[in-house]
């Protein structure tokens, strides 16, 4: 499936090819065509397992995922604590979520809506089968604010492009736009943010909390907010730089690149 789609978006996997060159300008033409083949035969995969997920009982689904590291965020959830969980678009972050979300007392994900209704209607009823609350991308701040303050464990995909953030920095040494809701919802509220690694290891998908970091006990600002912002991409440039083929690069990650770049240049991480 992931192959039939090269073939009906050429010009998105050609895009897709470049952005890796870009990223990774040491590895050979081949070896970054040899990326993005990957890449996108994963979005084949995750499409056939995350449909075929809504057959399997709960055991099953867990059993897909190995969480390593990951006892401190589940503990505290079960106590009643808020917490971010850091994500980014790796491997089946789809089933990630459903794994997550068994394992969990109290979740909630900051859900992008898909263009096409019915896909829409289809995914939000995967996404919602064992309870967790589904929180819209269009204005999501307060509610995703109540969520934490209320106990629950709140997943934010935050390494795409997003058009209401308007903050900028370097996104693996390119201009981009960033989603700071991540660090503004830790400082807002003082939980923590757990970065997770994802990544494929032969059939299985390995989950790794490779930190928890807390809010640095600052003043509000927006200074604060890009210092946190970048110390948190970093973590997610990192499991793109170590599992790259993992990661959905057919998404037009700097598509703002120009805009992000004349801000960078006038010195500012956020536009008026």
């Amino acid at each position: 499936m992931g192959l039939v789609l090269t073939k009906v978006m050429p010009n998105r996997y050609k895009r897709s090819i470049a952005d890796i060159q870009k990223v990774f300008p040491n590895k050979t033409p081949e070896e970054c065509q040899q990326i993005a083949k990957k890449s996108w035969i994963n979005i084949g995969r995750i499409v056939t397992e995350f449909a075929h997920a809504i057959k399997l009982p709960k055991e099953e689904i867990i059993k897909k995922i190995r969480f390593v590291n990951c006892e401190n965020f589940f503990k505290d959830n079960q106590e009643g604590k808020g917490g971010i969980l850091l994500l980014g678009h790796f491997a089946n972050w789809e089933l990630l979520g459903l794994a997550t979300a068994i394992k969990t007392k109290k979740m909630a994900f900051v859900a992008y809506p898909q263009n096409n209704k019915y896909v829409d209607e289809y995914i939000t009823k995967l996404r919602s089968l064992f309870g967790s609350t589904l929180i819209s991308s269009h204005n999501p701040f307060f509610a995703s604010f109540r969520a934490v303050k209320k106990g629950a464990l709140l997943a934010i995909l935050a390494d795409q492009s997003v058009i209401s953030s308007k903050f900028y920095m370097n996104f693996l040494n390119r201009p981009a736009e960033v989603s700071p809701m991540p660090a503004v919802l830790s400082l807002k509220t003082g939980v923590p943010v757990h970065c997770l690694e994802f990544y494929r290891d032969g059939d299985q998908l390995i989950a790794h909390c490779s930190e928890s970091i807390y809010p640095p006990k600052v003043e509000y600002s927006t200074q604060a907010v890009a210092d946190y912002t970048k110390v948190l991409q970093a973590k997610l440039e990192k499991n793109v730089l170590d599992h790259p083929e993992d990661w959905l690069w057919a998404h037009n990650r700097w598509k703002r690149e120009a805009e992000a770049r004349r801000a960078l240049e006038e010195g500012k991480v956020r536009a008026d």
